[in-house]
């Protein structure tokens, strides 16, 4: 056989994930702060590029929209907040006509001048005042930093110790802290690793199980509430062996409890009041994380003539570019590879604003249609959420489901019930005999949870019974759809919470 070489041309598409398409689609994905972020550091390698706190976001984004919503430009009321309306048309865009406009690059600059983004109805009607009534909701919410543990156990130890041996063994105590607050090594343990008699390590022991929060540096959950109980003035014989019968007490046999503490079932339920009011974990609070509440990216409110979606202009970044900065330097730069940089800076600077403009609208587009078809839910609550996929909204606003998802996942936005992600508002169906749309997964998780709230507590309802209530409701569910929904909401067995309540009775 005779082998050969030859040239052939073959035509043919594929997608390319060019540098900046890929950029673009992580701008996408970001959250206001995550994008502040990543625009810092570029602004770091781009000289001509600004990221500031945003003043009028991407100007005005509102599609053409219909008679009943038109709440598309900023008014004197939302002080130049970035409207969409939630009754826009499927797959409409707005206007962008570069021939149109000669300053088409610089046409997202922000001035300060604009006024402040809208507060939400009914939060004060102090809009539009100036810039020092801007509603920032993670400068009203952020707290400074509280001391850690170790700084806060190691004040009361220069306090109590004035011996530098009896420091250094509080010092080694405090390195085993678990997070609980408990000690994560026996004292003979450390005594041996430290190479210190185990007598001195017990008396420092003692005396730093005496510090704040109670119950720190406890060698269990038993010794943890026996300090607390000390501390209380409880600890009398009777407290001490319940302490040392926990087990009988998480299996509920109170009467069994109550033989060994030689006291009435009445005194054991007493003493269990007490407990209860008892930290088992108290250093836990110090190994959390900051409480900060998390910041929406989006505002969803009901203005006077409907639903209002807008970006939350107190966390959203603004972008400016150096125009001026950048014609001086091309006078300036006489070599070539020098304006070749100069070139491609402003370029890439350029771009990214319209990137930038083009995830607002994105986004903006995405959370109007999600808030459209769950109006119900904003209006009447948990119960009123409609299934919804992520196909149905991308088909509303004529993309594709992957974008769709992209913005949803990890997006934040404010309503009235509290904020939440935007990839809450998406649920399965469930069949339903008088609803030909179904119900939602999320409605039957919160319909569950209303059943057993309501629920006798002595005599909880099974699963079955559980599916009995839902089924005459108008919703078809099988009993493994309850069983796994509730195990989801954190709701224990019927035999459980018999147990449970059997603890919480009453004397």
């Amino acid at each position: 056989m005779q082998l050969s070489q030859s040239i052939r041309l073959k035509q043919k598409q594929s997608m390319v994930m060019t540098p900046r398409l890929q950029q673009a689609i992580r701008m996408l994905q970001m959250n206001n702060l995550d994008l502040a972020s990543y625009l810092e550091d570029q602004a770091l390698e781009n000289p001509f590029l600004e990221v500031g706190a945003d003043s009028d976001a991407s100007g005005d984004v509102s599609p053409e929209v219909g008679s009943d919503v038109g709440i598309g430009d900023a008014s004197s009321e939302t002080g130049g907040a970035d409207l969409i309306d939630t009754d826009m048309k499927a797959g409409a865009s707005p206007q962008d006509d570069p021939a149109a406009n000669q300053e088409f690059d610089n046409r997202f600059d922000y001035s300060a001048a604009d006024g402040p983004a809208g507060h939400l109805a009914g939060q004060g009607g102090q809009s539009g005042q100036g810039g020092d009534q801007d509603w920032d909701m993670i400068a009203s919410t952020i707290a400074e930093r509280p001391p850690s543990l170790f700084e806060h156990v190691g004040r009361q130890i220069d306090i109590a110790f004035s011996d530098a041996k009896q420091r250094m063994i509080a010092q080694i105590l405090t390195g085993a802290l678990l997070p609980s607050g408990w000690l994560g090594k026996s004292v003979e343990d450390i005594a041996e690793e430290n190479d210190l008699a185990r007598d001195d390590v017990a008396a420092v022991l003692v005396q730093i199980q005496k510090f704040e929060p109670t119950g720190i540096f406890a060698t269990g959950l038993a010794d943890c509430l026996r300090l607390q109980a000390r501390e209380a003035g409880l600890l009398d014989a009777a407290f001490n062996v319940l302490l040392d019968n926990l087990e009988l007490l998480a299996q509920g046999k109170i009467d069994q409890l109550a033989r060994r503490c030689k006291s009435s079932p009445e005194d054991v339920r007493d003493m269990l009041q007490h407990l209860r009011q008892f930290d088992p974990k108290p250093a836990e609070t110090f190994f959390g994380e900051p409480d900060i509440v998390s910041a929406p990216d989006l505002i969803a409110y009901r203005g006077p003539d409907g639903w209002v979606v807008e970006l939350n202009k107190s966390t959203l970044p603004g972008i400016t570019i150096d125009e001026n900065y950048a014609a001086r330097l091309k006078k300036r730069v006489a070599a070539q590879a020098e304006q070749k940089f100069t070139m491609q800076a402003l370029s890439s600077a350029r771009w990214l604003k319209r990137a930038m403009e083009q995830r607002n609208e994105t986004t903006l587009s995405i959370a109007a249609e999600i808030v459209r078809q769950q109006t119900p839910f904003l209006e009447k609550g948990a119960n009123h959420l409609k299934p919804l996929l992520l196909r149905d909204v991308a088909k509303a606003v004529g993309m594709h489901e992957s974008t769709v998802s992209r913005v949803t996942t990890g997006l934040m936005i404010a309503t009235p019930r509290g904020s939440v992600t935007l990839k809450s508002f998406f649920s399965v169906s469930l069949a339903s005999d008088d609803n030909e749309a179904g119900t939602s997964a999320a409605s039957v998780r919160h319909l569950i949870g209303e059943i057993v709230r309501g629920e006798v507590p002595g005599d909880p309802l099974s699963d079955d019974e559980i599916v009995s209530r839902i089924n005459a409701s108008g919703i078809a569910v099988a009993r493994r759809t309850v069983a796994k929904y509730r195990q989801i909401l954190k709701i224990p067995s019927s035999a459980e919470r018999r147990r449970r309540a059997r603890l919480n009775a009453p004397a």
